[in-house]
């Protein structure tokens, strides 16, 4: 046997700062863990500190830019010059992935995930599941309450899960709604007005994926077209992260399906060519539920899924080596618009 090991690696005894509490979060020499005793019972300039496991510690929800809100899966950084010294500031470094949400700009006590390395606050990105069965509590991006005016950007948790949604041309709902089949993302019914929706477009997203960098990933969508005849665009897949545009044709960088006029399409967009469709031949009847599915490889190469097959035709796409991506629902009404377009399941993770 061994006799080499210096320690249980999940009870340590690190560098400290001369006064603390048990129970308070602290990152010592690269590692992250909780204190297991007050200052001055181990030796001064020294802590006691539990590197694994699951705790309640106290988290604001704050990123860089301002107040933001908190979801579980979410990564949480620490940073010893603020109260609370842990947040969703990312200048901090990474110390553990939110169990909880917290609401927009508060300070609450959370189940926190301890990680040790920048892989396991990668893995925090992902493992969204979402069947949109509760309302949907909305706030502006920037604060205050939602706003429904073309270009307008808003935040709304959905069964503890934030969300981004952008609107897109003169819409004035203020935001989906919950009806008996999921999210209703149809807004005010009127041609050319819809929405985007995502989890956020900056490297802090936790579902921001790097080609080349991340493991492979996927997105499934599972929706319900009232009338496709009304569907304009009605897109479901990775872009490149970026500002949100009011026509996904001028995104830099996109792979999706799109459903047009009750036709499967493939999207692609490669370093902000036009915009290249194959129509798989695949429809999309009225009042048809279908789950489209878009898989990702470690080098980027996409595939799409309907129903869990392969469509009838398609095309070869591969997003360009080190391109941040992340998923995206995008939806647009014709003139005679979709009626009720619900999302009943997001699902992004790992493949």
């Amino acid at each position: 046997m061994a006799i080499n090991k210096d320690f249980n690696p999940e009870f340590v005894v690190l560098p400290a700062a001369s006064t603390y509490e048990s129970g308070d979060p602290i990152r010592s020499n690269g590692l992250n863990g909780v204190c297991l005793e007050d200052s001055g019972n181990v030796t001064t300039g020294y802590a006691t500190v539990n590197t694994e496991g699951v705790w309640d510690l106290s988290v604001q929800a704050v990123d860089d830019e301002g107040s933001t809100t908190i979801a579980a899966g979410d990564t949480i950084y620490f940073d010893s010059a603020n109260t609370p010294s842990l947040s969703k500031r990312s200048s901090g470094s990474a110390y553990g992935i939110a169990q909880e949400a917290i609401s927009y700009g508060l300070t609450d006590t959370i189940q926190v995930f301890l990680i040790q390395d920048a892989d396991e606050a990668e893995a925090g990105k992902t493992g969204t599941l979402c069947y949109f069965k509760t309302g949907p509590v909305t706030s502006g991006k920037g604060g205050g309450a939602a706003t429904g005016t073309g270009g307008d950007e808003n935040n709304m948790i959905i069964d503890g899960i934030n969300f981004e949604y952008h609107i897109v041309g003169t819409a004035t709902a203020t935001a989906p709604i919950i009806v008996a089949g999921g999210l209703d993302i149809g807004l005010d019914d009127a041609d050319d007005d819809g929405i985007e929706i995502t989890r956020g477009i900056t490297a802090r997203s936790p579902e921001a994926f790097t080609v080349g960098t991340s493991p492979a990933f996927y997105m499934k969508v599972e929706a319900t077209l009232a009338d496709v005849s009304g569907t304009d665009a009605f897109l479901m897949g990775f872009r490149k992260l970026e500002a949100y545009q009011a026509d996904p044709d001028d995104y830099d960088e996109a792979f999706a399906a799109n459903v047009n006029a009750g036709n499967i399409i493939v999207t692609e967009i490669l370093n902000g060519a036009a915009t290249a469709t194959t129509d798989t031949t695949d429809d999309w009847a009225d009042g048809e539920t279908h789950v489209i599915e878009v898989r990702v490889s470690a080098a980027g190469v996409c595939t799409l899924l309907i129903d869990g097959a392969a469509p009838t035709a398609t095309s070869a796409f591969t997003f360009d080596d080190g391109e941040v991506v992340i998923p995206f629902v995008y939806f647009r009404h014709d003139s005679d618009v979709a009626e009720d377009t619900t999302l009943s399941r997001w699902e992004v993770d790992y493949q």
